[in-house]
């Protein structure tokens, strides 16, 4: 057994110094991250060696090394990204100012160039911003505090007649300071509405000037989910005629159309698109069932148009679904249409229209079947028409998801047996008695299988 002075002689193991990703770990690399760990560094890696730390830098971050390396060397790192033109490390420069002054002002001092590059940047960044994106100057508005305050702010009194046009600006700058005279346009053209609209709904408020000339004329913005959400917040009797207002041929009417429907207002604009398609169908009966198919499909119900009740469909093409769909609801309100007449009358003269016809008459469900000229179409190949109706399911995607055959076989099957892990095979049934109209000789077999 050793004894003990042999034991304490026993060098203890060296430490193994924490790994780059560990010290991104524990540092962190933004701006944010790098100002917390400044004011409050971690112990074990403030004791590292020097030789440990400059063997550490050259895999880390930048503002993870200058962060590890001390609030002197995180300012040199701020001041020398302004300069290249990440003006927004200016803000996070005065942060760490105001926290080690007495570090920083050194670095400040040696480096007056790099401060005026940064500068030059920003002043770059409001000149670019006044013409684009807006919103980026607006949130250094709102970020700038102190010397690079002062900077921006003069960036911004030497473009003021820009800042009125940008009611983004305007509103955090008006914000800041409520008594500076920023010249607002008196009649805000839409895009000026439009853009302080999409300020609103991103910042939850604007300054008092701004927020007057966007109620005064929140009646000519352009009808979108974003306007209509910020009219029904904040002048819920601007909605009505906004949605008067909506283009029913553009992109956004499927989201203006569910918007409408998940707040109460379906029944105004529902009215507006039934007076569309009654006005189409009168003047042309395809153009106005196409449109009236569109909008059901959009999940608009709206009652046939008069002009598409006449119990024909001899001037539509029989292969559209909306066809299938109108010929399906005239025949349920009555009329007297033959859809398997036909559909073996145009696969006769047609087989490729025909089997288009017949994929939409199936998937309208109309009590059709394949007419004899499509059996045996050298043009379908093996494999691709549906097991349960039969139509060919090339000639439009998603007939699987369509088919109502296919669920209503689906519905018919029985559910399968649900298994359950680990356990043993189901119990047998015992075997059936055998069934006799004597019940004297029932109840004999009855006891002989019980005696077995």
């Amino acid at each position: 057994m050793p004894s003990s002075a042999a034991t304490a002689s026993q060098p203890s193991p060296k430490k193994t110094p924490p790994t780059p990703p560990d010290i991104v770990r524990r540092i962190g690399e933004t701006n944010d991250a790098a100002l917390r760990y400044v004011l409050a560094p971690d112990p074990q890696l403030s004791r590292l060696s020097r030789k440990v730390r400059e063997a550490l830098i050259s895999d880390l971050p930048p503002v993870t090394a200058g962060a590890l390396l001390g609030p002197a060397a995180l300012a040199r790192h701020f001041v020398a990204s302004a300069a290249s033109g990440r003006y927004r490390d200016l803000f996070a420069l005065w942060e760490l100012f105001r926290a080690r002054p007495e570090e920083c002002k050194p670095v400040l001092a040696e480096r007056p160039r790099a401060l005026e590059k940064g500068r030059q940047a920003l002043e770059k960044a409001v000149r670019l911003g006044l013409r684009g994106h807006a919103e980026r100057v607006a949130e250094d508005i709102n970020a700038a505090q102190g010397l690079i305050w002062q900077w921006l702010r003069e960036a911004l009194l030497g473009n003021l007649p820009a800042v009125g046009t940008r009611p983004a600006i305007a509103s955090a700058l008006l914000a800041r300071e409520p008594t500076l005279r920023v010249p607002l346009p008196p009649e805000p053209d839409e895009r000026w509405l439009a853009e302080a609209a999409t300020a609103h709904q991103s910042t939850g408020m604007l300054a008092p000037p701004v927020d007057a000339l966007l109620a005064s004329g929140v009646d000519r913005l352009p009808a979108t989910v974003a306007t209509l959400s910020l009219a029904l917040g904040h002048y819920p009797d601007r909605v009505g005629p906004l949605l008067d207002r909506v283009d029913l041929d553009s992109d956004e009417v499927g989201q203006i159309t569910a918007w409408a429907r998940d707040h109460g207002f379906a029944d105004r604009l529902s009215g507006r698109i039934e007076t569309l398609v009654d006005k189409t169908a009168a003047e042309d009966r395809v153009r106005g069932l196409a449109l009236w198919y569109a909008w059901q499909e959009r999940g608009v119900d709206l009652p046939l148009p008069e002009a598409l009740r006449a119990p024909t469909i001899d001037d539509l093409d029989l292969t559209r679904p909306e066809s299938a769909v109108l010929l399906a609801r005239l025949i349920a309100e009555g009329a007297e249409l033959d859809p398997q007449r036909k559909l073996d009358e145009l696969a006769i003269r047609n087989r490729q229209l025909a089997e288009k016809a017949y994929e939409a008459f199936v998937c309208a469900s109309l009590a059709v079947t394949l007419p004899t000229p499509l059996e045996g179409n050298p043009i379908v190949k093996e494999g691709t028409r549906c097991e349960y109706c039969r139509a060919w399911t090339w000639v439009r995607p998603g007939h699987e998801r369509r088919c109502p055959r296919r669920a209503e076989a689906a519905m018919a099957e029985p559910p399968a047996p649900m298994e359950v892990p680990g356990a043993g095979p189901p119990p047998l049934r015992p075997p059936s008695l055998p069934v006799s109209d004597d019940p004297v000789a029932a109840w004999e077999a009855e006891l002989q299988n019980a005696g077995e």
